[in-house]
């Protein structure tokens, strides 16, 4: 699924609305080049979908930091992850995209949408050249970890905030984010890959995602149900 197998590096060059898969897109690449005034997220739940082109595994591996230091929860990667999908969050600006970790350090902000794609293609002569595929292997967290988002989504459930069927989207993004329903395990990205798509089609015959799909379609509005 890497994009960085080019010779030269890969800028993605998002506008105002880069939603789904146009984030997913950006995640791979070597470097965004992004408008000042952006509204980017994985927001596919909202058709009864979960991200399946390496959105979760992307979303999960900038947070990977938080577990670097001595006593810290390796867990939380997993939980701000789950939290930033399962919610549907989406950010109101560059900047706000940079704190919920869809940008790196790394890439930039144009000020004037006039600039941006001409901006894009400077950085593709200037910048150093393409990264290697980032094939580090990852902590599956296992049937336990994905027991403990349940048991949010399950309160949130309780209290009226999702319904039966947000419960099961949440299940299924624990599932891929916590490298299965099995025991704790190192997973490649082929393997969160192979989860996201298998999730993905499990999604696609329920008769809540269609409906929510042919409401999308219908109407460009999101269906609660």
């Amino acid at each position: 699924m890497s994009l960085r197998f080019a010779p030269f590096p890969v800028v993605a060059a998002p506008f105002g609305l880069t939603l789904g898969g146009g984030t997913e897109f950006s995640l791979h690449a070597d470097l965004v080049q992004a408008h000042a005034e952006l509204y980017m997220g994985l927001v596919e739940v909202g058709v009864g979908l979960i991200p399946a082109g390496g959105g979760t595994r992307n979303c999960c591996s900038v947070y990977q930091g938080v577990g670097s230091y001595e006593e810290a929860d390796p867990f939380e990667a997993v939980k701000r992850a789950f939290k930033l999908i399962a919610m549907a969050t989406t950010s109101g600006s560059a900047l706000d995209a940079r704190k919920l970790g869809f940008f790196r350090d790394r890439d930039r902000v144009t000020m004037n949408r006039d600039l941006l794609l001409a901006d894009a293609k400077s950085e593709c002569w200037t910048s150093r050249r393409a990264t290697s595929p980032d094939d580090a292997e990852h902590h599956g967290r296992g049937k336990g970890r994905i027991r403990e988002s349940e048991i949010r989504a399950w309160a949130m459930h309780e209290a009226g905030q999702i319904s039966d069927f947000e419960v099961k989207l949440a299940h299924e993004v624990a599932y891929v984010l916590c490298g299965g329903d099995g025991p704790p395990r190192v997973v490649s990205e082929q393997d969160i890959l192979d989860l996201e798509r298998d999730a993905f089609v499990r999604l696609l015959g329920t008769k809540e995602t269609q409906e929510r799909m042919t409401h999308m379609l219908k109407t460009g509005k999101p269906l609660r149900n």
